[in-house]
């Protein structure tokens, strides 16, 4: 992919000040956090030379990750029009996932990637479900939706390595729920302070109408996604148990990724 992101306009997510500089905030984790991923799981590849199967997957995982980098990196350049600079929270958060990789160990790195990737992979699906149909701008929109695709692909590829490493006893199941908590309240703590940040960089910090419509949207998707958060503290979870196959070829039509059933047939 190769999006340009020429004229977006201020507010491209439901044409309010809260809303876009939520997701710009999510968008800022992702440069620095795919490449976090990319790292910890490029650190254990080597032992599972003996899978042929997961090793190629590894393979596309990381492949994809850069690419996911490079578009949402290319996107916070675009957004330096506004006056946000949304590179610069990119860089912190370059510096914190810096500071955890070298405090962890391998196994914990990777832990932290596959607790990150459930998180991922359950906040993509109500993108595509719903969420994208906010998004004014074309470009941004075909963005997450190409970016939601591409993690659903490939959310169990951190948990098969995991799994393959370490097995499903207490001693695999105790740090994979640990982890995931902290870094779930990392995810969440960040991205809210990000979001008011870049609120206060755009003199909307106080904007309390804008501030009330995202409040009701961020309750109504709690609503969905604390159920499946709490599908991973389950001993027997995993991600594929869940199928999105028929929400992620209706997306590739959406995005022009496939051809849709009516060009074919016509």
């Amino acid at each position: 992919m190769d999006y340009q992101f020429n004229n977006i306009p201020r507010y491209w997510c439901n044409n309010e000040p809260s809303f876009t500089h939520f997701f710009t905030a999510l968008s800022t984790l992702f440069p620095e956090g795919e490449s976090y991923f990319v790292r910890s799981v490029r650190a254990l590849r080597a032992k599972a030379k003996n899978n042929p199967r997961l090793d190629r997957e590894i393979g596309a995982f990381i492949g994809q990750e850069a690419m996911h980098s490079k578009e949402h990196h290319a996107f916070h350049l675009s957004a330096k029009q506004h006056g946000l600079d949304p590179e610069s929270l990119e860089k912190v958060t370059g510096i914190i996932l810096k500071g955890i990789e070298r405090v962890f160990s391998k196994k914990w790195n990777l832990l932290v990637t596959v607790g990150l990737e459930h998180y991922t992979a359950v906040l993509v699906v109500t993108m595509m479900e719903s969420v994208n149909e906010l998004m004014t701008d074309e470009t941004i929109r075909n963005l997450w939706l190409w970016h939601s695709v591409e993690e659903t692909e490939h959310k169990a590829v951190a948990y098969d390595l995991y799994e393959y490493l370490y097995g499903t006893g207490l001693s695999a199941y105790l740090p994979r729920v640990t982890i995931f908590t902290l870094s779930l309240a990392l995810i969440i703590t960040m991205s809210s302070i990000y979001q008011i940040v870049l609120m206060k960089r755009d003199r909307q910090l106080f904007n309390l109408k804008s501030w009330g419509k995202f409040q009701k949207f961020a309750q109504q998707s709690y609503q969905i996604f604390i159920p499946k958060f709490i599908d991973y503290y389950r001993r027997d979870f995993h991600p594929n148990q869940t199928d999105e196959s028929e929400l992620v070829a209706k997306t590739k039509i959406k995005i022009g990724l496939e051809p849709s059933t009516n060009t074919l047939f016509s």
